[in-house]
């Protein structure tokens, strides 16, 4: 597919930003039909979830939209952690233990999110085995998604590392990917400037395409890269 053909079947159809964990619907699916009543909450693109270092008590789904999880580095920068969508489990750490939440979490486009009070979450965990399961699997997939990322940052090169997350984030109904290089920067540990030269890099090599911010994964090049 040449670039030109990557922009045009993209254009349309793809959001602002697309998510670096993309999680199965089953658990928004099961909620729905186990307590149909939840409070849903509607957020303006901009709109603050909730705010790290806050104490919290309610867990949060995302029913539609984007949400950013973002946490404040040691100089006081936002960094962009993680960007999720419809079924993903946000805010669950501190609402479960007690202690200030680690992270932000603010809509990066209009969103609308179910926000569950943490002991009626776990009322409905422990009535139902099946929905039990589902939230213990969407937590498993955050967790190895993170150990993924923390190998590739202390062990390969900005290019592996870019190669990496365009493969755990592009699904071939929609292998573009629009990030900005900011936003691929905190995802792997590097510097905007160290992203920039590396993306030129893969782009002479064939290893991306790119048009109009959006990335695409050319997988030959890609796993010979990797290896």
């Amino acid at each position: 597919m040449s670039d030109a053909a990557l922009s045009s079947s993209t254009v349309g159809r793809r959001t602002e930003v697309s998510e670096t964990l993309r999680v199965p619907s089953a658990m928004l699916t099961r909620l729905f039909e186990i307590a149909p009543t939840l409070t849903r909450r509607k957020f303006a693109k901009g709109g603050s979830l909730y705010r790290q270092g806050e104490t919290g008590s309610s867990v949060y789904v995302v029913v539609c939209g984007r949400i950013g999880i973002t946490m404040l580095g040691a100089a006081g920068q936002e960094l962009m952690i993680d960007i999720v969508g419809t079924g993903a489990l946000c805010g669950e750490g501190a609402a479960f233990d007690g202690l200030p939440r680690f992270s932000s979490a603010s809509a990066l486009e209009p969103s609308e999110v179910l926000v569950v009070p943490v002991s009626e979450f776990c009322k409905l965990m422990s009535a139902d085995v099946e929905l039990a399961a589902l939230i213990a699997q969407n937590i498993a997939l955050k967790q190895r998604t993170l150990a993924s990322r923390l190998v590739q940052v202390a062990q390969a090169s900005p290019e592996a590392r870019i190669t990496e997350l365009l493969s755990q984030i592009s699904f071939p109904d929609s292998p573009a990917i629009m990030l900005t290089h900011q936003q691929i920067a905190n995802l792997i540990g590097a510097s905007r400037i160290t992203v920039t030269r590396a993306m030129q890099k893969l782009r002479r090599e064939g290893a991306v395409r790119c048009m109009r911010g959006r990335y695409e994964l050319v997988r030959r090049q890609a796993a010979s890269l990797a290896n």
